[in-house]
């Protein structure tokens, strides 16, 4: 399968959003500030730095774009900051 993440995402002949992962047989797109978890079923080509997609469940897409979002980010804590180095005067 061709890379899918960090392309453009098209949906009807338009730019839709930004692909940033796949995750459990979708593609996690960013739309605005929200994040859906497209089926891959739904990706009907790509080329170069673009994806083109078909319609999809909307509800599902952003029911399982929250559901990446909580297994996917937590909270950074000051210490975790610290510890790479972010966060400390020079």
């Amino acid at each position: 399968m061709q890379d899918l993440i960090c392309k453009y995402v098209y949906r009807d002949g338009k730019e839709y959003g930004e692909s940033i992962d796949v995750y459990e047989g979708r593609l996690i797109v960013k739309v605005g500030s929200d994040f859906l978890a497209i089926p891959l079923e739904s990706v009907e080509r790509v080329e170069e730095d673009k994806v083109f997609i078909k319609d999809f469940d909307g509800r599902d897409a952003e029911k399982s774009g929250k559901k990446w979002i909580e297994e996917k980010s937590k909270p950074v804590s000051l210490e975790e900051l610290k510890s790479y180095g972010f966060g400390e005067e020079n």
